[in-house]
């Protein structure tokens, strides 16, 4: 038996198992880089939640956008809340040198507009539609997701989770 190849090669197939999955749990999942960076970023036409005006993305050439991925169930949503609305009252709601864009995925109308209205959102906020189209084109796989693009309509940073001010004020910085 200790000296069959079938026995050794089994264990062989188990051990760099073992080591792969070993590999994997080293890997931060928020650091998985995104195919989409540097590239244009998809375009899409939403309603807003209140169903009175629909925006495209290709409307905002020529100024960067913060589009964030959110859901009213996400707590990491909760959390970046107020941070993303801080950011809108000071570079998008007076001066407008920065569109923000939310798009609810994975949620209901409702719900949505519940969460929207409970943390003061006044910024676009839309809701994917139902199967998800417009964050499948951008390859989310979670919320929040957040995408930087630029003036030129280029995705230039992306974030996975929560982002927070400083953050948002170091990426946005030479657009300002």
């Amino acid at each position: 038996m200790w000296t069959s190849w079938k026995f050794w090669a089994v264990w062989g197939l188990i051990f760099g198992l073992i080591a792969l999955l070993a590999f994997g749990f080293t890997i931060d999942p928020k650091k998985v880089p995104s195919p989409l960076v540097g590239k244009p970023a998809p375009d899409f036409e939403i309603a807003a939640l209140n169903g009175d005006v629909k925006i495209s993305l290709s409307e905002f050439k020529g100024k960067p956008v913060l589009l964030n991925y959110w859901a009213s169930w996400c707590q990491e949503c909760k959390v970046e809340a107020h941070i993303l609305e801080a950011f809108h009252q000071k570079y998008g709601s007076t001066t407008q040198q920065i569109k923000v864009i939310g798009i609810a995925v994975q949620d209901t109308a409702g719900k949505a507009k519940d969460f929207a209205r409970i943390f003061g959102k006044t910024y676009f906020l839309g809701l994917d539609d139902a199967t998800g189209n417009i964050a499948l084109d951008y390859g989310i796989y979670g919320v929040p997701e957040t995408f930087f693009i630029d003036p030129e309509g280029k995705i230039f940073y992306k974030h996975i989770g929560a982002v927070n001010a400083e953050l948002l004020e170091k990426k946005f910085k030479p657009f300002l």
